[in-house]
C-alpha cells in the first residue's frame, strides 16, 4: 500500500515538474524562435514518421516545406498544398485538381511553418535535459484539454535549431517529424499561390 502510495505521489510531482512555465525553456524557445524568425524565409527536408503499438502502425515518408512568414508550400507524397497567408490551395497531382479553402490559423495542423512559434499561446513548457551534444529536450504541454494532443517534445540543438519533434495524441498516435535538411532561401511571395496557367488541365474547386 505504502509501495503504491509512493509511486502516486512520484507521478504526481513529475506532472507537476512538467506542466509549468519554465523560464529555462523559454530562454531556450524563443532563440529557437528567433533563429527562424530572422531568415527572410527557409527550405527543410523531413521524414515523419506515424506509429501507433495498440493500432500496430509504423509507417513513414519524407516531405519538403517552403516557409516564409506565416505562408507555406508543402510537398507531401502526390499532394503539395500552397499557402499563402489568406488561402490554402490543396493540388493533387494523381487527380489533377486543386481545392481552394480559406486559411484558419486556428485550423492548422502542427509542421514546420507554424512549429517554432507554437508555444507563444496556450502551452505550458519544461526543459526536461541537456544532452551533452548540446540538444535541449523541452516538452510542451497544451492548457486545453480538446487538443488532440496531450504533449509535444522538442530537441533543439546548440545552434538554436530544431532537430525534432514529436507529436503524442490522445488517440495513441504519435507522429516524429526530423529534419534533414535546412537552408535559408530568397523567394517572392507569389511562389506561395497555386499558378494555374501551370496546370491548365486541372479541375479547380473553390470552398471560399
Amino acid at each position: 500500500m505504502m509501495k503504491n502510495l509512493f509511486l502516486i505521489t512520484l507521478m504526481a510531482i513529475s506532472t507537476a515538474a512538467i506542466a509549468q512555465y519554465d523560464p529555462e525553456a523559454l530562454a531556450v524557445l524563443d532563440a529557437m524562435s528567433n533563429k527562424y524568425k530572422k531568415a527572410e524565409a527557409f527550405k527543410a527536408t523531413f521524414k515523419q514518421q506515424l506509429t501507433n503499438k495498440e493500432a500496430g502502425l509504423d509507417e513513414s515518408f519524407s516531405m519538403e516545406i517552403t516557409v516564409k512568414g506565416d505562408k507555406f508550400v508543402l510537398d507531401v507524397a502526390d499532394q503539395k498544398i500552397f499557402n499563402n497567408g489568406t488561402d490554402v490551395y490543396t493540388y493533387s497531382e494523381e487527380l489533377e485538381e486543386v481545392t481552394i479553402s480559406t486559411y484558419d490559423p486556428e485550423e492548422q495542423e502542427i509542421n514546420l511553418g507554424n512549429v517554432y512559434d507554437l508555444y507563444k499561446e496556450g502551452f505550458k513548457y519544461a526543459l526536461l535535459s541537456k544532452m551533452a551534444n548540446g540538444v535541449r529536450v523541452i516538452e510542451l504541454d497544451p492548457e486545453s484539454r480538446e487538443k488532440s494532443y496531450f504533449k509535444i517534445r522538442m530537441n533543439i540543438n546548440s545552434k538554436d535549431e530544431i532537430e525534432s519533434f514529436i507529436v503524442f495524441e490522445r488517440t495513441g498516435n504519435v507522429y516524429t517529424y526530423s529534419i534533414e535538411g535546412f537552408e535559408e532561401i530568397s523567394v517572392d511571395d507569389a511562389f506561395f499561390t497555386f499558378d494555374t496557367t501551370k496546370y491548365p488541365n486541372v479541375e479547380i474547386i473553390d470552398f471560399r
